[in-house]
């Protein structure tokens, strides 16, 4: 992967390019519900994994990094952190090594290892780095063929998601923050985004990566996946 051979240099030019919507919350788990999150992630898309070819050292990267987010044909190829406790609010600022000042992709903070709801922050760079290109989505034809979203986790699979709809969040009048564990609330909530591709089954995890996105002053995309049936 691109970004693993250069993560000392991951997010070093980056210029931040928004604050997160009001509804994230930065109450976090400490290392044994992160360990607990990554496990159930690398269990999250049983019918969908296979044996991960990428070049993700996980020995080298921190326990705070669960999983690495992956999307063909987009600059998007960034590792998913956990932030604790003691410094909720890390992940806004640090890399994944814990140096520099540009964040990394983060779960939310509300996140734990049972629910079927995963949010998923990252910032919209400007130099088209980190979510960047998730922003691209709220573009139908774009979110059609950039539709598979591979989520490598830490027990050396690759998890291939598809995207199901894609919401464009006016965050001063509106939120995304449904009932974590409530399948017919997560269910609601991305039957009513602005496009929607497929139904969401109601079984599965459902991933909702989000961005910051300028058709207002204050808009987010919201991009939500679920597993690929095999």
């Amino acid at each position: 992967m691109k970004a693993m051979r250069k993560i000392a240099g991951l997010f070093s030019t980056a210029m931040l390019a928004f604050a997160l919507a009001a509804c994230i919350t930065w109450t976090t788990a400490g290392d044994e519900p992160r360990a607990e999150i990554a496990e159930s992630l690398d269990a999250a898309a049983n019918g969908s994994c296979g044996e991960d070819a990428s070049s993700v050292d996980w020995d080298s990267l921190p326990q705070e990094v669960v999983a690495w987010v992956e999307v063909p044909g987009t600059n998007i190829d960034q590792p998913i952190a956990k932030a604790d406790k003691q410094n909720p609010n890390a992940y806004l600022y640090l890399d994944a090594l814990g140096r520099g000042n540009y964040g990394t992709p983060y779960i939310d903070a509300d996140c734990t290892a049972e629910l079927l709801f995963v949010p998923v922050y990252g910032h919209n760079i400007s130099d088209g780095g980190a979510f960047a290109d998730f922003a691209k989505f709220s573009d139908e034809a774009y979110a059609r063929s950039h539709s598979v979203i591979n989520l490598h986790t830490r027990d050396g699979r690759k998890h291939e998601f598809e995207v199901i709809a894609v919401d464009i969040v006016n965050a001063n009048a509106e939120t995304m923050c449904p009932d974590f564990d409530d399948v017919e609330a997560i269910t609601r909530q991305i039957a009513k985004s602005d496009i929607v591709i497929a139904e969401h089954g109601g079984v599965s995890k459902v991933f909702a990566f989000t961005t910051c996105s300028y058709q207002t002053d204050n808009s987010r995309t919201v991009v939500y996946a679920s597993p690929i049936s095999q």
